[in-house]
């Protein structure tokens, strides 16, 4: 199975905020993030992460390198969330029309698409660590079951 990269509703992501204030901000001056899935699936719902361009490393964050082993970017586990399907659409690179940045995406979805088993087992990892209240302090975690609680409200309204 390949990872996709994808955009996402911002409406979604400013309602899950509202739960959890370390849901990323979407939009940006000059382009919007986006994210790497499905990094997870557990109790009937699929998780994305946000790809970064923090280079910091973290116990919750997977670094993407170039073939030089420079650091392009990073997946931050701490801030994957649930999401349904009906907020997200595939990110076309092809119509991107800024060729360097275009390269850039391509090589951080080249190197997630190559170390597919890594970042999924590193996604429940941290996952499982957020389960408990101090180590999700500790570490600046989401609220996952929380908030796949809330992305199923989403889904009923």
């Amino acid at each position: 199975m390949k990872l996709n990269f994808y955009d996402i509703d911002n409406e979604y992501t400013d309602y899950l905020r509202k739960f959890d204030a370390k849901i990323p901000y979407i939009n940006y001056n000059n382009r919007d993030k986006f994210l790497c899935g499905v990094v997870l699936s557990i109790n009937n719902t699929n998780y994305y992460v946000p790809v970064s361009s923090n280079k910091n490393k973290y116990l919750s964050s997977f670094i993407i390198y170039d073939e030089n082993k420079n650091i392009l970017s990073s997946l931050r586990f701490s801030f994957m969330f649930p999401c349904p399907i009906e907020c997200i659409t595939l990110k076309k690179f092809s119509l991107e029309t800024d060729i360097k940045y275009r390269g850039l995406t391509q090589k951080e979805y080249e190197y997630c698409n190559k170390h597919i088993f890594k970042i999924k087992k590193q996604a429940l990892k941290i996952y499982n660590l957020a389960k408990k209240q101090e180590l999700r302090q500790k570490y600046n975690l989401c609220n996952f079951e929380f908030l796949e609680e809330k992305c199923k409200e989403y889904n009923k309204n």
